[in-house]
Protein backbone atom coordinates (compact mmCIF):
# COMPACT_ATOMS: atom_id res chain seq x y z
CA UNK A 1 0.00 0.00 0.00
CA UNK A 2 1.57 3.46 -1.22
CA UNK A 3 1.62 6.94 0.63
CA UNK A 4 -1.28 8.23 -1.55
CA UNK A 5 -3.30 5.41 -0.98
CA UNK A 6 -2.88 5.93 2.51
CA UNK A 7 -3.72 9.77 2.54
CA UNK A 8 -7.16 10.09 3.67
CA UNK A 9 -8.99 11.81 6.44
CA UNK A 10 -10.74 10.79 9.32
CA UNK A 11 -13.58 13.42 9.94
CA UNK A 12 -16.66 12.15 10.88
CA UNK A 13 -19.47 11.55 8.86
CA UNK A 14 -22.12 13.30 10.11
CA UNK A 15 -19.90 16.64 10.68
CA UNK A 16 -18.99 16.32 6.95
CA UNK A 17 -22.37 15.98 5.96
CA UNK A 18 -23.25 18.86 8.46
CA UNK A 19 -20.53 21.07 6.16
CA UNK A 20 -22.06 20.22 2.98
CA UNK A 21 -25.27 21.17 4.16
CA UNK A 22 -24.16 23.85 5.77
CA UNK A 23 -22.51 25.89 2.65
CA UNK A 24 -25.65 24.42 0.81
CA UNK A 25 -28.00 26.67 2.88
CA UNK A 26 -25.56 28.97 2.82
CA UNK A 27 -25.26 29.65 -0.91
CA UNK A 28 -28.88 28.83 -1.12
CA UNK A 29 -29.69 32.33 1.34
CA UNK A 30 -27.19 34.23 -0.36
CA UNK A 31 -28.58 33.72 -3.79
CA UNK A 32 -31.92 33.60 -2.93
CA UNK A 33 -31.72 36.47 -1.07
CA UNK A 34 -29.85 39.01 -3.83
CA UNK A 35 -32.36 37.91 -6.51
CA UNK A 36 -35.44 38.54 -4.42
CA UNK A 37 -33.87 41.73 -2.96
CA UNK A 38 -33.26 42.54 -6.63
CA UNK A 39 -36.59 41.68 -8.43
CA UNK A 40 -38.33 44.24 -5.06
CA UNK A 41 -35.85 47.11 -6.70
CA UNK A 42 -37.35 46.94 -9.96
CA UNK A 43 -40.63 47.83 -8.02
CA UNK A 44 -39.59 51.09 -6.08
CA UNK A 45 -36.79 52.32 -8.07
CA UNK A 46 -36.20 54.21 -11.16
CA UNK A 47 -33.71 52.20 -13.88
CA UNK A 48 -31.03 54.40 -13.49
CA UNK A 49 -30.91 53.71 -9.54
CA UNK A 50 -31.50 49.77 -10.10
CA UNK A 51 -27.92 49.02 -11.13
CA UNK A 52 -26.19 50.99 -8.47
CA UNK A 53 -28.60 49.11 -5.67
CA UNK A 54 -27.10 46.15 -7.04
CA UNK A 55 -23.45 46.43 -6.71
CA UNK A 56 -24.11 48.47 -3.74
CA UNK A 57 -25.79 45.38 -1.94
CA UNK A 58 -22.81 43.58 -2.71
CA UNK A 59 -20.15 45.38 -1.18
CA UNK A 60 -22.63 45.65 2.14
CA UNK A 61 -22.63 41.75 1.64
CA UNK A 62 -18.42 42.12 1.44
CA UNK A 63 -18.06 44.31 4.85
CA UNK A 64 -20.53 41.68 6.77
CA UNK A 65 -18.20 38.59 5.82
CA UNK A 66 -15.08 41.56 7.63
CA UNK A 67 -17.44 42.58 10.22
CA UNK A 68 -17.64 39.03 11.25
CA UNK A 69 -14.02 39.24 11.90
CA UNK A 70 -14.28 42.43 13.96
CA UNK A 71 -17.49 41.42 16.24
CA UNK A 72 -15.42 38.05 16.80
CA UNK A 73 -12.30 40.66 18.33
CA UNK A 74 -14.92 42.66 20.25
CA UNK A 75 -16.79 40.03 21.92
CA UNK A 76 -14.02 37.17 22.96
CA UNK A 77 -16.47 35.89 25.59
CA UNK A 78 -17.52 32.45 25.15
CA UNK A 79 -21.47 33.04 25.54
CA UNK A 80 -21.10 36.65 23.66
CA UNK A 81 -19.22 34.29 20.48
CA UNK A 82 -22.32 32.01 20.83
CA UNK A 83 -25.04 34.71 20.69
CA UNK A 84 -22.89 36.21 17.78
CA UNK A 85 -24.00 32.93 15.68
CA UNK A 86 -27.43 33.12 16.41
CA UNK A 87 -28.17 37.23 16.67
CA UNK A 88 -26.72 38.02 12.90
CA UNK A 89 -29.34 35.53 11.45
CA UNK A 90 -32.07 36.57 13.41
CA UNK A 91 -31.31 40.32 12.33
CA UNK A 92 -31.03 39.06 8.64
CA UNK A 93 -34.49 37.22 9.34
CA UNK A 94 -36.29 39.99 10.33
CA UNK A 95 -35.09 42.29 7.68
CA UNK A 96 -35.85 39.93 4.77
CA UNK A 97 -39.36 39.62 6.36
CA UNK A 98 -39.85 43.23 6.52
CA UNK A 99 -38.94 43.35 2.83
CA UNK A 100 -41.26 40.62 1.86
CA UNK A 101 -44.11 42.56 3.21
CA UNK A 102 -43.28 46.51 3.24
CA UNK A 103 -43.52 48.28 0.13
CA UNK A 104 -42.33 51.87 0.33
CA UNK A 105 -38.73 52.85 -0.98
CA UNK A 106 -37.47 54.15 1.91
CA UNK A 107 -38.39 50.93 3.99
CA UNK A 108 -37.03 48.98 0.70
CA UNK A 109 -33.73 50.84 0.86
CA UNK A 110 -32.96 50.63 4.87
CA UNK A 111 -34.48 46.87 5.15
CA UNK A 112 -31.92 45.49 1.92
CA UNK A 113 -28.91 47.45 3.39
CA UNK A 114 -29.15 45.73 6.68
CA UNK A 115 -30.19 42.21 4.92
CA UNK A 116 -27.55 42.32 2.56
CA UNK A 117 -24.85 43.03 5.65
CA UNK A 118 -26.28 40.67 8.13
CA UNK A 119 -26.33 37.92 4.93
CA UNK A 120 -22.54 38.71 4.40
CA UNK A 121 -21.71 38.05 8.36
CA UNK A 122 -23.31 34.91 8.30
CA UNK A 123 -21.17 34.32 5.78
CA UNK A 124 -18.22 35.07 7.34
CA UNK A 125 -19.04 32.49 9.94
CA UNK A 126 -20.14 29.68 7.47
CA UNK A 127 -16.73 30.21 5.77
CA UNK A 128 -14.87 30.65 9.17
CA UNK A 129 -16.47 27.19 9.97
CA UNK A 130 -15.68 25.40 6.32
CA UNK A 131 -12.40 26.74 6.56
CA UNK A 132 -10.97 25.19 10.06
CA UNK A 133 -12.89 22.28 9.90
CA UNK A 134 -11.65 21.40 6.24
CA UNK A 135 -8.38 23.24 5.88
CA UNK A 136 -5.38 20.57 4.70
CA UNK A 137 -8.14 17.33 3.99
CA UNK A 138 -8.91 16.15 1.18
CA UNK A 139 -12.48 17.03 1.51
CA UNK A 140 -12.51 20.77 1.52
CA UNK A 141 -13.68 20.80 -2.68
CA UNK A 142 -15.88 18.78 -2.98
CA UNK A 143 -17.70 19.68 0.21
CA UNK A 144 -17.52 23.14 -1.77
CA UNK A 145 -18.45 21.85 -4.76
CA UNK A 146 -21.62 19.61 -3.87
CA UNK A 147 -22.94 22.41 -1.56
CA UNK A 148 -22.95 25.15 -4.11
CA UNK A 149 -24.03 22.90 -6.90
CA UNK A 150 -26.94 21.84 -4.88
CA UNK A 151 -27.87 25.27 -3.79
CA UNK A 152 -27.54 26.37 -7.41
CA UNK A 153 -30.03 24.15 -8.52
CA UNK A 154 -32.46 23.99 -6.19
CA UNK A 155 -32.56 27.84 -6.77
CA UNK A 156 -33.04 27.43 -10.65
CA UNK A 157 -35.75 24.93 -9.97
CA UNK A 158 -37.73 27.05 -7.21
CA UNK A 159 -37.02 29.97 -9.93
CA UNK A 160 -38.23 27.92 -12.59
CA UNK A 161 -41.73 26.28 -11.64
CA UNK A 162 -43.02 28.16 -8.37
CA UNK A 163 -41.33 32.01 -7.64
CA UNK A 164 -38.54 32.99 -5.86
CA UNK A 165 -40.65 34.39 -3.24
CA UNK A 166 -41.51 30.87 -2.15
CA UNK A 167 -38.03 30.55 -1.47
CA UNK A 168 -37.84 33.28 1.36
CA UNK A 169 -39.60 31.13 3.75
CA UNK A 170 -37.26 28.03 2.76
CA UNK A 171 -34.05 29.69 3.41
CA UNK A 172 -35.22 31.72 6.57
CA UNK A 173 -36.00 28.17 8.36
CA UNK A 174 -33.33 26.24 7.34
CA UNK A 175 -30.59 28.78 7.95
CA UNK A 176 -31.97 29.29 11.16
CA UNK A 177 -31.91 25.61 12.16
CA UNK A 178 -28.44 25.54 10.99
CA UNK A 179 -26.97 28.77 13.08
CA UNK A 180 -28.92 27.30 16.16
CA UNK A 181 -27.68 23.63 15.26
CA UNK A 182 -23.79 25.15 15.85
CA UNK A 183 -24.81 27.13 18.98
CA UNK A 184 -26.29 24.39 21.19
CA UNK A 185 -24.34 21.81 19.92
CA UNK A 186 -21.04 23.61 19.77
CA UNK A 187 -19.21 20.70 17.72
CA UNK A 188 -15.83 22.48 17.04
CA UNK A 189 -13.96 24.54 20.42
CA UNK A 190 -12.65 27.65 17.83
CA UNK A 191 -16.54 28.68 17.41
CA UNK A 192 -16.54 30.09 20.81
CA UNK A 193 -13.01 30.25 21.36
CA UNK A 194 -9.78 31.77 19.53
CA UNK A 195 -8.01 29.53 17.13
CA UNK A 196 -5.07 27.49 18.03
CA UNK A 197 -1.95 28.95 16.41
CA UNK A 198 -0.91 27.12 13.44
CA UNK A 199 2.78 26.92 13.73
CA UNK A 200 5.85 28.83 15.94
CA UNK A 201 5.97 31.42 14.45
CA UNK A 202 9.41 32.76 12.72
CA UNK A 203 9.78 36.18 10.75
CA UNK A 204 10.73 34.05 7.83
CA UNK A 205 7.33 31.90 7.94
CA UNK A 206 5.27 35.50 8.50
CA UNK A 207 7.45 37.21 5.36
CA UNK A 208 6.25 33.83 3.15
CA UNK A 209 3.05 34.13 4.59
CA UNK A 210 2.04 37.42 4.15
CA UNK A 211 3.58 37.23 0.34
CA UNK A 212 0.85 34.34 -0.33
CA UNK A 213 -1.75 36.58 0.97
CA UNK A 214 -1.01 39.60 -1.23
CA UNK A 215 -0.46 36.77 -4.29
CA UNK A 216 -3.83 35.54 -3.55
CA UNK A 217 -5.32 38.85 -3.58
CA UNK A 218 -3.94 40.00 -6.64
CA UNK A 219 -5.00 36.84 -8.38
CA UNK A 220 -8.74 37.73 -6.93
CA UNK A 221 -8.58 41.20 -8.19
CA UNK A 222 -7.47 40.24 -11.94
CA UNK A 223 -9.88 37.80 -11.76
CA UNK A 224 -12.85 39.79 -11.16
CA UNK A 225 -11.62 42.40 -13.35
CA UNK A 226 -11.56 39.73 -15.97
CA UNK A 227 -15.43 39.32 -15.08
CA UNK A 228 -16.53 42.82 -14.41
CA UNK A 229 -17.16 43.64 -18.08
CA UNK A 230 -19.70 40.90 -18.96
CA UNK A 231 -21.05 41.03 -15.51
CA UNK A 232 -22.11 45.09 -15.69
CA UNK A 233 -23.60 44.43 -19.31
CA UNK A 234 -25.75 41.31 -18.32
CA UNK A 235 -27.15 43.49 -15.51
CA UNK A 236 -27.85 46.59 -17.62
CA UNK A 237 -29.87 44.30 -20.34
CA UNK A 238 -31.62 43.18 -17.32
CA UNK A 239 -32.79 46.41 -16.06
CA UNK A 240 -33.67 47.76 -19.43
CA UNK A 241 -36.04 44.49 -20.94
CA UNK A 242 -37.62 44.06 -17.02
CA UNK A 243 -35.77 41.07 -17.00
CA UNK A 244 -38.19 39.43 -19.59
CA UNK A 245 -35.92 39.77 -23.13
CA UNK A 246 -32.61 39.42 -21.43
CA UNK A 247 -32.64 37.29 -18.11
CA UNK A 248 -29.48 36.99 -15.63
CA UNK A 249 -30.87 33.98 -13.89
CA UNK A 250 -32.50 31.35 -16.61
CA UNK A 251 -31.09 27.89 -17.43
CA UNK A 252 -27.37 29.08 -18.13
CA UNK A 253 -27.13 29.92 -14.76
CA UNK A 254 -26.61 26.34 -13.86
CA UNK A 255 -23.07 26.21 -15.93
CA UNK A 256 -21.78 27.49 -12.46
CA UNK A 257 -22.28 24.36 -10.92
CA UNK A 258 -19.16 23.03 -14.22
CA UNK A 259 -16.81 25.28 -12.46
CA UNK A 260 -17.62 24.73 -9.34
CA UNK A 261 -17.49 20.59 -9.52
CA UNK A 262 -14.49 21.48 -11.75
CA UNK A 263 -11.85 23.64 -9.61
CA UNK A 264 -13.53 21.21 -6.60
CA UNK A 265 -12.77 18.06 -7.64
CA UNK A 266 -9.16 19.23 -8.71
CA UNK A 267 -8.99 20.72 -4.84
CA UNK A 268 -8.74 17.62 -3.29
CA UNK A 269 -6.20 15.87 -5.49
CA UNK A 270 -2.49 16.87 -4.27
CA UNK A 271 -2.87 19.44 -2.33
CA UNK A 272 -4.82 21.81 -4.47
CA UNK A 273 -1.90 21.65 -6.43
CA UNK A 274 -3.53 21.97 -10.19
CA UNK A 275 -6.50 24.64 -9.17
CA UNK A 276 -4.20 27.28 -9.57
CA UNK A 277 -3.46 26.08 -13.36
CA UNK A 278 -7.09 25.10 -13.74
CA UNK A 279 -8.52 28.82 -13.23
CA UNK A 280 -5.56 30.29 -15.17
CA UNK A 281 -7.17 27.57 -18.23
CA UNK A 282 -10.77 28.95 -17.74
CA UNK A 283 -9.54 32.60 -16.87
CA UNK A 284 -8.31 32.26 -20.74
CA UNK A 285 -12.16 31.48 -22.13
CA UNK A 286 -13.48 34.71 -20.29
CA UNK A 287 -11.35 36.50 -21.79
CA UNK A 288 -13.59 36.15 -24.96
CA UNK A 289 -16.76 36.92 -22.89
CA UNK A 290 -16.39 40.83 -23.90
CA UNK A 291 -15.92 39.68 -27.93
CA UNK A 292 -19.20 37.31 -28.29
CA UNK A 293 -21.23 39.95 -26.12
CA UNK A 294 -22.62 42.01 -29.03
CA UNK A 295 -23.37 39.12 -31.21
CA UNK A 296 -27.23 38.20 -29.94
CA UNK A 297 -27.51 34.76 -31.39
CA UNK A 298 -24.12 33.96 -28.96
CA UNK A 299 -26.23 34.79 -26.25
CA UNK A 300 -26.65 31.94 -24.25
CA UNK A 301 -23.55 30.35 -25.60
CA UNK A 302 -21.56 33.26 -23.95
CA UNK A 303 -23.91 33.22 -20.73
CA UNK A 304 -22.67 29.50 -19.98
CA UNK A 305 -19.22 30.60 -20.80
CA UNK A 306 -19.43 33.22 -18.38
CA UNK A 307 -21.26 31.16 -15.77
CA UNK A 308 -18.64 28.28 -15.58
CA UNK A 309 -15.87 30.91 -15.29
CA UNK A 310 -17.47 32.49 -12.41
CA UNK A 311 -18.37 29.39 -10.57
CA UNK A 312 -14.52 28.49 -11.29
CA UNK A 313 -13.06 31.59 -10.03
CA UNK A 314 -15.25 31.96 -6.87
CA UNK A 315 -14.53 28.05 -6.09
CA UNK A 316 -10.61 29.02 -6.39
CA UNK A 317 -10.68 31.89 -3.69
CA UNK A 318 -12.67 29.86 -1.76
CA UNK A 319 -10.61 27.12 -1.20
CA UNK A 320 -7.13 29.02 -1.95
CA UNK A 321 -8.49 31.60 1.29
CA UNK A 322 -10.14 28.11 3.23
CA UNK A 323 -6.49 26.59 3.03
CA UNK A 324 -4.66 29.47 4.28
CA UNK A 325 -6.58 31.06 6.50
CA UNK A 326 -5.76 28.87 9.60
CA UNK A 327 -2.37 29.32 9.13
CA UNK A 328 -2.87 33.59 9.88
CA UNK A 329 -3.78 35.24 13.07
CA UNK A 330 -7.29 36.41 11.84
CA UNK A 331 -8.94 32.75 10.36
CA UNK A 332 -12.24 34.53 11.02
CA UNK A 333 -11.39 37.57 8.61
CA UNK A 334 -9.30 35.70 5.52
CA UNK A 335 -12.14 32.90 5.51
CA UNK A 336 -14.03 35.11 3.73
CA UNK A 337 -11.25 37.39 2.45
CA UNK A 338 -11.89 36.29 -1.08
CA UNK A 339 -15.48 36.85 -1.00
CA UNK A 340 -14.32 40.88 -0.02
CA UNK A 341 -11.87 41.56 -2.00
CA UNK A 342 -14.18 40.22 -5.41
CA UNK A 343 -17.44 42.42 -3.99
CA UNK A 344 -15.59 45.05 -3.85
CA UNK A 345 -13.13 44.77 -6.66
CA UNK A 346 -16.64 44.19 -8.65
CA UNK A 347 -18.19 47.15 -7.43
CA UNK A 348 -14.93 49.68 -8.14
CA UNK A 349 -15.05 48.94 -11.82
CA UNK A 350 -18.72 48.87 -12.02
CA UNK A 351 -18.69 52.30 -10.79
CA UNK A 352 -15.89 53.38 -13.13
CA UNK A 353 -18.03 52.59 -16.09
CA UNK A 354 -16.04 49.82 -17.55
CA UNK A 355 -18.50 48.44 -19.33
CA UNK A 356 -18.95 52.14 -21.37
CA UNK A 357 -15.42 51.82 -22.85
CA UNK A 358 -14.62 50.89 -26.25
CA UNK A 359 -14.58 47.11 -26.92
CA UNK A 360 -10.54 47.14 -27.73
CA UNK A 361 -10.02 48.56 -24.74
CA UNK A 362 -11.51 46.57 -22.64
CA UNK A 363 -10.32 43.13 -24.25
CA UNK A 364 -6.35 44.73 -23.41
CA UNK A 365 -7.71 45.25 -19.84
CA UNK A 366 -8.66 42.11 -19.57
CA UNK A 367 -5.52 40.26 -21.40
CA UNK A 368 -3.48 42.87 -18.94
CA UNK A 369 -5.67 41.64 -15.67
CA UNK A 370 -4.53 38.02 -17.37
CA UNK A 371 -0.96 38.66 -17.66
CA UNK A 372 -1.22 40.23 -14.40
CA UNK A 373 -2.84 36.93 -13.36
CA UNK A 374 -0.19 34.54 -14.81
CA UNK A 375 2.91 36.65 -13.17
CA UNK A 376 1.14 36.48 -9.83
CA UNK A 377 0.90 32.79 -9.91
CA UNK A 378 4.00 32.01 -11.43
CA UNK A 379 5.99 34.78 -8.27
CA UNK A 380 3.79 32.17 -5.85
CA UNK A 381 4.74 29.31 -7.10
CA UNK A 382 1.82 28.10 -7.72
CA UNK A 383 2.42 27.11 -11.55
CA UNK A 384 4.90 24.37 -10.63
CA UNK A 385 3.11 20.68 -10.81
CA UNK A 386 6.33 19.81 -8.95
CA UNK A 387 6.43 20.98 -5.87
CA UNK A 388 8.58 20.39 -2.67
CA UNK A 389 5.26 18.28 -1.43
CA UNK A 390 5.31 16.38 -4.51
CA UNK A 391 8.71 15.91 -4.08
CA UNK A 392 8.90 14.80 -0.58
CA UNK A 393 5.48 12.59 -0.85
CA UNK A 394 7.41 10.84 -4.17
CA UNK A 395 10.63 9.70 -1.91
CA UNK A 396 8.51 8.59 1.11
CA UNK A 397 6.81 6.25 -1.98
CA UNK A 398 9.41 4.81 -2.92
CA UNK A 399 11.85 4.36 0.90
CA UNK A 400 10.96 1.23 3.21
CA UNK A 401 9.27 1.02 6.00
CA UNK A 402 12.01 0.18 8.75
CA UNK A 403 14.58 2.58 6.85
CA UNK A 404 12.72 5.75 7.60
CA UNK A 405 13.75 7.60 10.57
CA UNK A 406 11.44 8.50 13.67
CA UNK A 407 10.81 12.19 12.63
CA UNK A 408 9.80 10.86 8.74
CA UNK A 409 7.50 8.15 10.48
CA UNK A 410 5.60 10.99 12.77
CA UNK A 411 5.04 13.67 9.74
CA UNK A 412 3.91 11.08 7.45
CA UNK A 413 1.59 10.53 10.91
CA UNK A 414 0.94 13.42 10.84
CA UNK A 415 0.12 14.48 7.36
CA UNK A 416 -2.40 11.11 7.02
CA UNK A 417 -4.44 12.53 10.73
CA UNK A 418 -4.47 16.18 9.29
CA UNK A 419 -2.18 17.93 11.66
CA UNK A 420 -1.15 21.15 11.16
CA UNK A 421 2.99 22.06 12.30
CA UNK A 422 2.10 23.26 15.81
CA UNK A 423 -0.10 19.87 16.57
CA UNK A 424 2.74 17.78 14.61
CA UNK A 425 5.41 19.28 17.51
CA UNK A 426 2.82 18.40 20.48
CA UNK A 427 2.45 15.08 18.93
CA UNK A 428 6.07 14.59 18.99
CA UNK A 429 6.36 15.40 22.85
CA UNK A 430 3.60 13.00 23.09
CA UNK A 431 4.93 9.78 21.47
CA UNK A 432 8.51 9.93 22.18
CA UNK A 433 8.59 11.40 25.83
CA UNK A 434 7.23 10.06 29.19
CA UNK A 435 6.56 14.11 29.91
CA UNK A 436 3.29 15.38 31.81
CA UNK A 437 1.14 18.05 30.65
CA UNK A 438 3.34 20.83 32.72
CA UNK A 439 6.66 19.67 31.24
CA UNK A 440 5.66 19.66 27.51
CA UNK A 441 3.94 23.02 28.05
CA UNK A 442 6.77 24.48 28.99
CA UNK A 443 9.39 23.02 26.70
CA UNK A 444 6.92 23.93 24.22
CA UNK A 445 6.58 27.67 25.65
CA UNK A 446 2.71 27.01 26.06
CA UNK A 447 0.23 27.91 28.36
CA UNK A 448 -1.17 24.38 29.92
CA UNK A 449 -4.72 25.24 28.37
CA UNK A 450 -2.96 25.80 24.94
CA UNK A 451 -1.47 22.90 25.53
CA UNK A 452 -4.77 21.29 26.15
CA UNK A 453 -6.41 22.03 23.22
CA UNK A 454 -4.16 21.23 21.14
CA UNK A 455 -3.99 17.73 22.77
CA UNK A 456 -7.82 17.54 22.30
CA UNK A 457 -7.33 18.30 18.78
CA UNK A 458 -5.29 15.42 17.52
CA UNK A 459 -7.30 13.08 19.95
CA UNK A 460 -10.00 14.39 17.70
CA UNK A 461 -8.39 14.20 14.38
CA UNK A 462 -6.92 10.22 15.29
CA UNK A 463 -9.84 9.41 16.37
CA UNK A 464 -8.23 8.43 20.08
CA UNK A 465 -9.50 9.41 23.49
CA UNK A 466 -6.16 8.81 25.46
CA UNK A 467 -2.22 9.08 25.14
CA UNK A 468 -2.16 5.16 24.97
CA UNK A 469 -4.60 5.06 22.66
CA UNK A 470 -2.64 7.57 20.42
CA UNK A 471 0.45 5.35 20.76
CA UNK A 472 -1.37 2.31 19.79
CA UNK A 473 -2.82 4.47 16.87
CA UNK A 474 0.51 5.38 15.66
CA UNK A 475 2.20 2.15 15.47
CA UNK A 476 -1.11 0.64 13.84
CA UNK A 477 -0.52 3.14 11.35
CA UNK A 478 3.02 1.48 10.68
CA UNK A 479 2.01 -1.97 10.86
CA UNK A 480 -0.17 -1.29 7.78
CA UNK A 481 1.88 1.00 6.30
CA UNK A 482 4.74 -1.93 5.85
Amino acid sequence: MNHIELIRHNVQKHRLLFLIVLFSVYMFEYMVTLTFIDQKNMGVSPPSWQLALHYTDYVLVAAGFASFALLRRIFPGEKARTWLLVIPNLVYCAAVLALYFLRSAAAYFILAALASFALGVLGGMVYFCMSLALSQTPYMGRVMAIGASAAVGLQYLLQEYLDILFGIPVVLVLGFSATLWLAVKNPWAWLEEDCLPYETESSESRKELRKRLVILSLTVVALSVISTFYDTQMMRLNVQTNYQEFNYYSWPRLFIIAGYVLIGFLGDIKRQKYVPIATLCVAMFAVFNPILFGELEDYHFNMCLFYTCLGANVAYFNLMFWNIAQQTKLPELWAGMGRVISGLADCVMAAACIADLPLNVIIGIDILMFVVLVISLAAGGYLLVETRTGQTEKDLEQAPGPAMTQEQRLKLYAEYCSLTPRETEVLEKLLTTEDGVQEIADSLYLSRRMLQRHISSIYEKTETKSRIGLFKSFTGFWEEYR
